[in-house]
């Protein structure tokens, strides 16, 4: 069965998030026989990795998404390559257009959607109060969001439903990261139920990966994530603030980077005094997940939320937002993490108290862990995998 992945930008393993998916979906499924393709269309905020792929690459011709070139010379890959699925990757995104039409090819698609399908849509308020730094413009521009922020939320919306109304009928498949996702696409573009399919990401890193590294547990807490809005990393820092006097002994560790500059001169800002803090950047953050005894997520919203996963992988025990919806799929409250409502700073602050004052509680809970998120496995996420492509081919 030839199978081809389709996006925005190459999947690039050590970028994270789809790259990284994509990547160990793509390594398994060639274990197992499978032929794998990438086609990628080139639009403005496209990133050409120079990486060695596991699969062939192809750029189609024109950055007009749904121009006549791209559409021909992506019907052409298809019948040249003989694909039988092409597994969308751009399922929540405008280039979905493009790869649902595959003219009158006998090729199913699957659209994946790799967060929730209102995208920020219902924390919009929180992305547009926020002053982005304290300067008088910015005060004014933030005036602005203000008074524009009905017009935006309804446009938000109105985006949302049309993307959906055009995406869903011409897509076989519909596969979310949880099914607690279908009731979102409910109320967006209701009356495709039969189309949904919930698989999540695979875990990130094998076992033999983990036990390469010799690195012994600290009184670390950690975060990880990239400085944007929806991560909230803000956040995490003012929970800290409740707490370093009290815990001299341990130490918050920050692995992060900047999406806009602004951020990191916010995040130094508010630690300013703080001495058991530490922003190292943008680092391999498995070091640092195995290292670290506690693991910190304060997003308004995830899709999957991988950085949860990898620090369950290395036994740092998770605290986070119960903020998104496949949160629950991955966080047992009280067994194998923390879910605090959202978005309460003080249930924040006693949760990492409750665990820093009790390391056998932080033991078990780190087992826990580890064990529960075994069932994330690459090997049983393409067993679902294959049991789809299997209901596409009899469809």
């Amino acid at each position: 069965m030839n199978i081809l992945f389709a996006y925005i930008t190459p999947f690039h393993p050590n970028k994270g998030g789809i790259g990284r998916v994509t990547h160990e979906l793509t390594l398994e499924l060639l274990r197992r026989g499978y032929k794998v393709y990438y086609l990628i269309y080139r639009c403005g905020i496209t990133v050409m990795h120079e990486y060695n792929y596991p699969a062939p690459l192809t750029y189609l011709p024109s950055q007009e998404c749904l121009s006549k070139e791209n559409i021909e010379a992506y019907h052409c890959y298809l019948r040249e390559n003989k694909i039988d699925i092409v597994i969308n990757q751009s399922g929540n995104f405008s280039d979905s257009l493009l790869w649902v039409n595959t003219g009158n090819l006998p090729v199913k698609v699957i659209s994946v959607i790799h967060t929730t399908p209102w995208v920020s849509y219902k924390h919009l308020w929180r992305e547009i109060y926020p002053l982005r730094n304290n300067s008088k413009i910015e005060k004014l521009k933030r005036i602005a969001r203000i008074l524009l922020y009905p017009k935006l939320k309804y446009e938000f919306r109105k985006s949302r439903i049309e993307h959906y109304k055009k995406m869903l009928p011409a897509t076989d498949y519909v596969c979310t990261l949880s099914k607690n996702y279908f009731s979102d696409i409910d109320e967006i573009c209701p009356g495709y139920r039969e189309k949904y399919r919930a698989i999540p990401n695979p875990n990130s890193y094998s076992s033999e990966k983990i036990g390469s590294y010799h690195i012994e547990k600290k009184k670390q807490v950690l975060w990880v994530g990239l400085f944007c809005t929806e991560k909230n990393p803000t956040m995490a820092v003012k929970i800290w603030k409740r707490l370093y006097r009290d815990y001299p002994e341990w130490e918050f560790v920050i692995v992060g980077y900047n999406k806009n500059g602004h951020w990191r001169e916010r995040m130094e800002s508010l630690a300013k005094g703080i001495p058991n803090i530490r922003f190292v950047g943008y680092q391999d953050p498995l070091p640092y997940q195995l290292e670290s005894s506690i693991f910190c997520l304060t997003s308004s919203y995830e899709g999957w939320g991988m950085v949860l996963t990898e620090a369950m992988q290395c036994g740092a025990v998770p605290v986070a937002f119960n903020s998104f919806a496949s949160v629950t799929d991955i966080i047992d409250d009280g067994r194998n993490g923390v879910l605090i409502k959202p978005f309460s700073i003080k249930q924040y602050e006693k949760a990492l108290r409750q665990l820093m004052d009790n390391p056998d509680l932080l033991n078990q809970m780190s087992k826990y862990a580890q064990q529960d998120i075994k069932q994330y496995s690459v090997e049983n996420v393409v067993d679902q995998w294959e049991a789809l492509f299997k209901e596409c081919m009899i469809k």
